[in-house]
């Protein structure tokens, strides 16, 4: 068993694997990747004894061996792990209830079975790799299990709540989630749900008298950096940002397609200013909390502007939950851990999974200017946030760094490509052939580091999330958001909007 350590909780002594010796003299080991936040609530709940560090990962023995698989039931946290005997003959994998954290699994051809964190741990090992489920354990003898069973994921599901309590149920997702022994921080988009997750963690902050440290990526005058000053001056953070140029998010495709392990055209362009931040933040602290998720949750995203009625807009809620493990929580995980960075969750607390999945999607759906996305989520912090930022319109992380920096890439990706090779795209791609030299650049670089890989890459029915709604909407395209002047509402000087129509900040 090997594992690469970021130490945040017990950095002394939390080394793994963690090894424990029962009253035979055998031996058990575990290795884990991730937080288990209810470790000390599963402690008294269990009557464990006091572990021998202070890592929260040794649990997960202490609960293997009082429970067995069916531990998986009581966690909260972010986690891919392996429990082991010492003769192998009792284990367990598992993976957290959504897929924060990443896991594979290999079959190499002597019968062994493999597990990592990251594709590329696998490539040269097993004849076969999967990605292990979100939501599962797995045994020898069971094989995969689903652990993770929500009430609201079901067809005959009908949610009918209200709002009561939702704030509740955030505030102590925040607040269980800033468990750490090193510093950290939030990053801060100057978005809604990164802005709410700052107000909560602000109070949190302020009973344990420390001071909040905020982290913003994008250009100069852009929605995200604009939005994000206002907000951190109104916490009264500490402050630091990163200003890319577009020639550097160039330069970094390469990285950033290695780390992230895929082709898939929104992703990266979405991960490259994440890239950015999660450098500057893993400069200076370990963790990060971050406001991923939200969207899945409320319908943040602008084609949800065009669902039909509540059932389409509750089904697609589904649908696009169910893709999480394979784009936004792919997305954090990998770019932060580039550079020793943990990014954490608190809108996919499963706590608050439930709570907000069983709002009726009445209190959901957009209505114009009245009704904006995720009416439900800004109520409830009315009259706690600036108005320009907690009214902003929702923009996806690519579009609201820079108005023009996604042109520009795409077109230095197409001054690589010339157009003899991309006449080629459907006899080299026959599988998701590229639609575009953009397209066409990055799965080339995929290609040199994962060829044969395809399998793992999820790639939205017609290039792009919203195409894969029941219903039909012009907001975004396959190359990315159709009208992005609207990201600058009320963001200019005195409630003013940016002066976006130009595609320059």
């Amino acid at each position: 068993m090997g594992h690469q350590r970021l130490s945040i909780m017990d950095p002394e002594h939390g080394h793994q694997p963690i090894v424990y010796t029962d009253d035979s003299g055998a031996d058990s080991a575990v290795v884990a990747n991730g937080e288990i936040y209810n470790f000390r609530e599963l402690r008294k709940q269990f009557d464990l004894p006091e572990g021998r560090t202070g890592s929260d990962s040794e649990v997960l023995l202490q609960l293997y061996q009082k429970l067995g698989p069916e531990m998986c039931t009581h966690l909260n946290g972010i986690f891919g792990f392996v429990v082991v005997s010492e003769d192998g003959r009792q284990m367990m994998a598992a993976r957290d209830h959504c897929g924060i954290k990443p896991l594979y699994i290999g079959y190499g051809a002597d019968g062994r079975v493999w597990f990592a964190s990251e594709l590329k741990s696998l490539v040269d090992q097993c004849e076969r790799i999967d990605e292990f489920p979100e939501g599962h354990y797995w045994t020898p003898d069971d094989g995969f299990v689903r652990w993770y069973r929500p009430e609201w994921d079901s067809d005959e599901y009908v949610p009918r709540a209200g709002l009561e309590g939702l704030r509740e149920a955030l505030k102590e997702a925040v607040r269980s989630q800033c468990m750490s022994d090193v510093p950290f921080g939030l990053l801060l988009s100057g978005g809604l749900d990164s802005a709410v997750v700052g107000l909560l963690l602000k109070e949190v902050l302020d009973e344990r008298g420390e001071q909040m440290w905020t982290y913003t990526i994008g250009q100069e005058g852009s929605p995200d950096v604009t939005a994000a000053r206002m907000m951190a001056e109104f916490l009264g953070s500490k402050h630091e940002e990163y200003l890319f140029e577009s020639a550097e998010a160039f330069d970094v495709v390469e990285k950033v397609i290695y780390h992230l392990e895929t082709y898939e055209p929104e992703l990266i362009r979405s991960a490259i200013p994440n890239y950015f931040l999660a450098r500057l933040a893993g400069s200076r602290v370990k963790m990060v909390l971050t406001g991923e998720g939200s969207d899945e949750l409320f319908g943040g995203y602008l084609y949800f502007r065009d669902a039909p009625d509540e059932t389409a807009f509750f089904k697609e809620l589904r649908r696009i939950f169910g893709h999480l493990h394979n784009v936004n929580c792919q997305r954090a995980d990998r770019m932060t851990m580039a550079h020793a960075l943990e990014g954490r969750v608190p809108f996919l607390d499963p706590n608050v999974i439930d709570a907000v999945m069983a709002v009726d999607p009445a209190l959901k759906m957009i209505n114009g200017e009245e009704r904006p996305e995720k009416w439900a989520l800004r109520t409830l912090f009315e009259g706690e946030i600036p108005d320009a930022v907690l009214w902003r319109t929702k923009a996806m992380q690519c579009e609201g760094v820079g108005m023009n920096w996604v042109a520009e890439l795409q077109a230095m990706c197409e001054d690589k490509v010339s157009d003899e090779e991309f006449a080629t795209a459907a006899a080299r791609f026959p599988l998701n052939t590229p639609h575009s030299k953009e397209e066409y650049y990055y799965r080339s670089i995929f290609d040199k580091y994962y060829s044969g890989l395809d399998k793992f890459i999820h790639v939205w029915e017609g290039g792009c999330r919203a195409a894969g709604a029941e219903w039909k909407s012009d907001q975004y395209t396959r190359a990315g958001l159709a009208n992005v002047a609207q990201l600058g509402k009320g963001l200019g000087k005195d409630g003013a909007d940016l002066e976006l129509a130009a595609g320059k900040p």
